[in-house]
């Protein structure tokens, strides 16, 4: 049995908890409080993580850990990270700093977390047509030095979340042999 820890870093409001549950198939722990943010319409936001233990067909164990997207809380993302396996970086498409927000995570991601396989999850970009997601791979190859894929999804569909996962876990495959032959 092979236990994957996967973190999901992203902004508030880009569908981190939505994945978690859509992965999880709504069995997930959460740490949910009202929302105090006068820059956002949320109900509610994620304070310490999101969390869903999912055993998969094969016998493995997948652990994901969704991150609190606010600034503030940032703190918890390095400890969050110590021992993944895997990454997703997940963009609101519909945010007018999409570029910007990406970054701040991206930053997290090189300087706690290396050589972890990764992936770019970019959501709701249905509500954001004038999006250029050419210029975001650029932007991402850059601000990381490798190339990481980046997958347009719907985070409250199973279908694409799974799709989303897949990647990855292809990317963990990757990586692991390529360490495996190093």
């Amino acid at each position: 049995m092979i236990e994957h820890k996967v973190v999901i870093l992203g902004a508030m409001g880009a569908g981190k908890s939505t994945l978690v549950r859509a992965v999880a198939g709504g069995s997930v722990v959460d740490t949910d409080v009202l929302n105090t943010d006068p820059g956002s319409s949320k109900l509610a936001t994620t304070v310490a993580m999101d969390y869903a233990d999912v055993h998969l067909p094969n016998g493995d164990r997948l652990r994901l850990y969704g991150t609190p997207g606010q600034q503030r809380f940032s703190f918890i993302w390095p400890v969050l990270l110590q021992g993944a396996r895997g990454v997703v970086i997940l963009a609101d498409g519909s945010s007018p700093d999409v570029s910007q927000e990406l970054d701040c995570y991206l930053t997290a991601l090189r300087e706690h977390a290396p050589g972890v396989a990764a992936v770019v999850g970019v959501s709701k970009v249905d509500l954001a047509p004038e999006l250029d997601l050419d210029s975001c791979m650029d932007m991402v190859q850059q601000s990381i030095g490798r190339p990481l894929p980046l997958v347009p999804i719907d985070a409250r569909s199973e279908v694409e979340v799974m799709l989303l996962m897949d990647v990855l876990m292809g990317e963990v495959e990757a990586a692991a042999l390529v360490q495996d032959h190093a």
